[in-house]
């Protein structure tokens, strides 16, 4: 018999892939952070009639500090300023 933490390392492990849920474009972000740490990301797509958000997404900070450096690590790019500002738009 498996003990409980052996359980829940196999249930982290295993992702539900959702063949509905389109995959898109984006070429944009803009960043909030509220007073209570909690994170907004809102993606964009660049067309000829402006900019069309495609999705927002809301985690904590420490989730996204999570996600940044798997991003980092992933692509192998580790900026080394550190930022200061609260929130931004990185429209590139």
């Amino acid at each position: 018999m498996k003990k409980r933490e052996d359980i829940k390392k196999d249930k982290a492990v295993q992702i539900t892939v959702r063949t509905d849920v389109p995959t898109i474009w984006v070429d944009n972000l803009n960043l909030g952070i509220r007073g209570d740490d909690i994170c907004l990301l809102r993606f964009t797509t660049a067309l000829p009639e402006g900019l069309v958000e495609q999705v927002k997404i809301m985690t904590s900070k420490e989730r996204l500090r999570n996600f940044i450096d798997l991003l980092c690590s992933t692509i192998d790019y580790y900026p080394t300023e550190e930022g200061n500002k609260p929130g931004g738009d990185i429209t590139h």
